[in-house]
């Protein structure tokens, strides 16, 4: 009787399982759908760094921009640009810009791929509700299939906008990684993707095509 039970008790679970994971999949197919039928989109963020061992505890606001296979990303001590063939990486407090061809490759997360990056390389498991501000959303955790820097990526989800809210990312070393969406405006006008040297007097640069 106590195996027939737990035989039981395997075959629900599993299918419980199958149908949380179908949930997920569905909610990420609407957003990556939705993400897609953009021309470009802006996001206002917040973005948190902690790690308890290391006693890290940083905060940064930031702006994602994003258009085809372009992205800039401004955040407080820094500004990249990728227009799909050169990458400029400005340091703020050294003044100093580093100039890279793209290489998507060597990118372990591109920004593109924060609404498509369960498609491949990713489980994924739906995880429930969460209120924030008196507001519902959907919890998603995506556990990657190989072994990479990341653990976990956490993904909360207003599901009646298919939007991002919150992007969680855990690593291997104890560090969290959090980005927190304020404001997304699709289809948008966006400045050219290039960075403007003449803006930056004294600039040191290093060119590394």
């Amino acid at each position: 009787m106590r195996k027939i039970f737990t035989i039981i008790l395997l075959i629900t679970n599993t299918f419980y399982c199958q149908s949380q994971d179908k949930v997920a999949k569905d909610i990420l197919e609407k957003i990556s759908s939705v993400t897609k039928s953009y021309e470009n989109i802006k996001i206002e963020f917040n973005f948190l760094m902690t790690n308890k061992t290391h006693n890290i505890n940083e905060y940064q606001e930031g702006i994602l921009e994003l258009e085809k296979n372009k992205f800039r990303i401004t955040m407080d001590d820094q500004i990249i640009i990728n227009d799909g063939a050169i990458q400029w990486i400005y340091l703020k407090e050294s003044n100093e810009l580093q100039i890279t061809e793209n290489d998507p490759e060597e990118n372990t997360m591109n920004p593109h791929d924060i609404f498509t990056i369960y498609e491949k390389g990713y489980k994924y498991k739906y995880i429930g509700k969460k209120s924030i501000d008196n507001n519902n959303y959907d919890v998603i955790d995506l556990f990657p299939k190989e072994s990479i820097n990341f653990t976990k990526i956490t993904l909360i989800i207003n599901t009646i906008k298919n939007q991002l809210k919150e992007i969680q990312i855990q690593d291997k070393n104890g560090g969290t990684y959090k980005y927190v969406i304020k404001n997304l405006m699709p289809n948008t006008n966006l400045s050219p993707f290039k960075f403007n040297q003449e803006d930056f007097p004294d600039i040191d640069i290093i060119d590394l095509r």
